[in-house]
């Protein structure tokens, strides 16, 4: 059923829950797994306030990789094919959707924010974006639902 599962992932307690769900969706239809990370680019108004300090954009840039790295260091040790890209790109929703469709992806998995309704007004909802943009499947994981499984035994 799901031969190539796409993660969305930023390294937040989120995303790992997100990820623990879906290595589990993994090893049950023996999937590749593929994580992309999506970094926004300097805004104008950043850049129009003067010079950057002197290697902002590569701290960035090798904090984004490390994050990655240890998503497929999670993922690798749970005995799965693993890879991974950075974007960068304004909305995350388009790039993760363009990967999806890149790499032929049957799933993509995100971890789901708590946020105001506000803050999904304001900023917008990746995974409510994702629905649009997608070719394949979604799953948005829900944080603690790996945990409360563990805990009881039974599937949340």
């Amino acid at each position: 059923m799901f031969q190539n599962i796409v993660f969305a992932y930023d390294g937040s307690v989120e995303c790992q829950d997100a990820l623990e769900e879906g290595i589990a969706l993994a090893r049950r239809f023996g999937a590749r797994c593929q994580l992309v990370a999506v970094i926004p680019p300097w805004s104008a108004m950043a850049l129009a306030t003067g010079p950057l300090p002197e290697g902002v954009l590569e701290d960035q840039q090798s904090e984004a990789a490390a994050i990655l790295e240890n998503g497929l260091a999670r993922l690798r040790q749970a005995g799965l094919e693993a890879t991974g890209v950075m974007r960068v790109w304004e909305e995350p929703a388009e790039a993760i959707g363009a990967f999806a469709r890149e790499v032929g992806a049957d799933l993509v998995i995100v971890g789901h924010h708590q946020r105001s309704a506000f803050s999904r007004w304001w900023r917008g909802s990746v995974g409510h974006s994702l629905l649009d943009q997608l070719p394949c499947s979604l799953l948005i994981s829900r944080q603690g639902n790996v945990m409360k499984q563990a805990r009881t035994g039974k599937p949340v």
